[in-house]
């Protein structure tokens, strides 16, 4: 049986993989700075330093899912030197480690922020331009970085849209989610017309694991990118239906007009993020569906309708 090895194990899409692997009974290394790992998996505390010691963390056969990494862009705007280690460096070198070992194959964990998809189209792998923020830029440079090298292992990188869900998902909806829920709703009711967004692709936690998965598996992909999105795309408008019910008038006039004055500050991470909000971020995982026995079976609009 071949061993996973989950580089951050603990973290928010590496603690769901390694407990979906768990439960199927798979053998699953989960490797991390935490003292512990998820429940079913042995684990291994190591913090991912320039001077870390990687010589015996990989063996013949294993899959390796890098899932690590630095992911707040203000987090890698204030630490641009950690970021490029994180999201493009340390990946490499354990890479050679894993090749090193005989690893069967190795998953990077990347972002569609790494490319800046044109407005108004879909994109797809090979659509767009190297992202120039400090996040972005990072984790395509990871990318360019992995499939230079040359290694017999399987390399292939995944680019999911924003992710929303979690193990327990009941408990999420009853939280922040629920709260939210009540302040929409408000909104949606008084607000005659509200600022026009852009929509946006987005994925569910789960299926974004069995996608992982199945590529890892999958011994006919190789040195291939990846994106991992659901078909549907939303906007302001359509999360508010979604979770009230309410239909609500929008403009994109509206939207200038209160952006107007922050324009001018674009240069502040938080502006800079208000500021994308109007813009459109549309992505096709066409690719990965021809590729593997894979659909998106969860839809956002059923998630917040799902909301308590």
């Amino acid at each position: 049986m071949a061993r996973w090895v989950v580089i951050g194990g603990t973290g928010y899409i590496g603690e769901a993989l390694c407990r979906r692997l768990a439960s199927d009974g798979q053998l699953v290394l989960s490797v991390s700075r935490a003292p512990n790992g998820p429940e079913g998996c042995d684990h291994r505390s190591l913090s991912l330093t320039p001077d870390g010691d990687f010589s015996s963390l990989f063996q013949t056969g294993d899959r390796v899912i890098y899932a690590a990494g630095l992911a707040g862009r203000s987090d890698c705007e204030r630490s641009p030197g950690l970021a490029r280690w994180l999201n493009s460096d340390c990946p490499t070198l354990l890479l050679r480690f894993a090749e090193a070992a005989g690893a069967e194959s190795f998953t990077y964990l990347s972002s569609v922020k790494a490319v800046c998809p044109p407005q108004g189209r879909v994109a797809d792998e090979d659509t767009g331009s190297p992202a120039k923020d400090v996040y972005g830029y990072s984790k395509w440079l990871g990318e360019q970085q992995l499939l230079s090298e040359q290694c017999r292992c399987r390399v292939n990188l995944v680019r999911p849209a924003a992710v929303y869900g979690c193990e327990n998902e009941n408990a999420q909806r009853g939280g922040k989610a629920g709260r939210w829920r009540g302040r929409l709703s408000i909104l949606g009711r008084l607000a005659p017309v509200l600022p026009a967004s852009g929509r946006r692709s987005v994925i569910n936690l789960q299926d974004l694991v069995r996608a992982i998965v199945l590529l890892a598996e999958a011994e006919y992909c190789d040195r291939q990118v990846y994106i991992v999105a659901e078909p549907n795309y939303y906007d302001l408008a359509g999360i508010i239906l979604a979770l009230t019910g309410v239909h609500v008038r929008t403009s994109r006039r509206l939207t200038s007009l209160v952006l107007a004055p922050l324009r001018p500050l674009r240069g502040l991470s938080v502006v800079r993020a208000l500021l994308e909000l109007e813009q459109s971020e549309l992505y096709s995982a066409a690719r990965l569906r021809r590729a593997l026995p894979w659909r998106a079976e969860e839809r956002y609009s059923q998630f917040l309708q799902g909301v308590a």
